[in-house]
């Protein structure tokens, strides 16, 4: 007899998961690993946090773009934004992407923008020596999120209007999140490991569109805050 028949004998045939399960199981992990990277960006830089200013106030009605530049900023550039020309991902529309970059992930709870390079694996690739190839691993790569406002909720620094919605552009170290209150609960949230300058994240942002369909499955999720 072998093991899945006496499984199945003490504890009763076995029922595959279901495939509610499976995406939200999914989803908790990507999260995990989006707050573990932006935890330990965070954790190496707790006094560039301190001198981002004080936390941006959502509640109110739109806010304006100041007229500055951080001194941050100079010491970013590089990369050039074209039109994005690849099929658009299901669940939101982007309208540029740095040059040399694709989706290399997309689901209803986010994308991941990586260099061309590691479009195409070759067989013997291992993500886990080299994490381009990991779309879980959004270190030189743009990330693109929904996600509810409770988890950025003593989030700090600079208040603009990206696309008619007011938003935070905060940076720690090299790395910028550019946080877009899409609804009254719901951030979309692009996340940028890349050497974009803060015009080009605020330009990369105003392109982004979310589906409802995303923002209300990141609003009525009901993992809690420390998944």
């Amino acid at each position: 007899m072998d093991l899945q028949s006496r499984l199945e004998r003490f504890g009763g045939p076995i029922q595959p998961p279901a495939a509610a399960h499976i995406a939200a199981d999914l989803d908790r992990g990507r999260r995990a690993v989006r707050r573990r990277r932006t935890a330990l960006t965070v954790a190496g830089s707790v006094a560039g946090v301190a001198a981002l200013g004080a936390a941006l106030a959502f509640g109110g009605g739109p806010v304006t773009t100041p007229d500055r530049t951080p001194p941050a900023a100079a010491s970013y550039g590089g990369l050039t934004l074209v039109a994005y020309q690849g099929p658009q991902p299901k669940h939101f529309v982007i309208d540029k992407v740095p040059a040399g970059y694709f989706v290399q992930a997309d689901d209803y709870g986010g994308l991941t923008i990586a260099p061309d390079r590691v479009r195409h694996p070759s067989p013997g690739v291992d993500p886990s020596k080299d994490p381009m190839y990991d779309p879980l691993d959004l270190q030189g790569k743009i990330a693109v999120y929904v996600e509810q406002q409770a988890y950025h909720a003593d989030v700090s620094g600079e208040p603009v209007t990206v696309g008619g919605f007011p938003a935070i552009l905060h940076t720690v170290d090299t790395t910028r999140q550019l946080l877009i209150k899409v609804s009254p609960t719901v951030f979309a949230t692009i996340q940028v490991d890349v050497p974009l300058t803060r015009d080009q994240i605020l330009e990369l942002g105003a392109g982004l569109h979310v589906s409802q369909e995303a923002i209300d499955r990141a609003a009525n999720a009901t993992s809690s805050k420390h998944d």
